[in-house]
């Protein structure tokens, strides 16, 4: 299930850069595969110092060891302004982001049953660099900080449930190796 949605938000991407005949860079999160998540963007460039990024990500897995069951879904929406750029839409950036995350913990043992949950939406700003080589190889690094404007956050324990209360604040992270359709 989690293949088949990437390889088809892949295609939507490659697709759509085809018939508007723009440039996109399609990117992947190397790290996240490490640990089981899949993520992957697509930065369409409107101009040479301007795009727009869109990001989605699933993860997910289990731990028979612990009993723990886990997910999560990331969403970002980030556009870019680019400082004195070489080849369009590359080098330093500086940006503005639309984050939602939902995620889940569930633990059940023989005895105990804990779930927590979490559904945030925030908005913020960061500062990041993109190196485009001259073969269309992307790398896409930065970071970003901003303020949670919904946050649900509950954990329940055998039947009681709380509400956390987390500091508003929300983070954004891009490491991204890809290619450069178009253009």
């Amino acid at each position: 299930m989690k293949s088949r949605l990437m390889i088809l938000a892949l295609a939507v991407f490659s697709f759509s850069a085809f018939r508007a005949n723009a440039q996109v860079d399609v990117t992947i999160n190397p790290i996240g595969l490490l640990f089981g998540d899949l993520s992957i963007g697509g930065d369409f460039i409107l101009s040479d110092e301007f795009s727009v990024e869109g990001t989605i990500g699933i993860g997910g897995g289990n731990d028979d060891f612990t009993n723990l069951k886990w997910s999560n879904i990331p969403v970002t929406v980030v556009g870019k302004y680019y400082f004195n750029p070489d080849d369009g839409a590359d080098k330093f950036y500086a940006d503005a982001f639309l984050r939602f995350v939902s995620r889940s913990y569930k633990a059940d043992g023989n005895t105990d049953y804990s779930e927590y949950s979490q559904t945030r939406l925030g908005l913020g700003i960061g500062i990041g660099y993109k190196a485009v080589s001259r073969s269309g190889i992307v790398f896409d690094i930065g970071f970003g900080v901003g303020r949670a404007l919904i946050d649900n956050t509950k954990f329940e324990n055998n039947g009681d449930e709380f509400t956390v209360d987390w500091p508003d604040i929300m983070f954004q992270g891009k490491l991204g190796i890809g290619y450069r359709f178009g253009g």
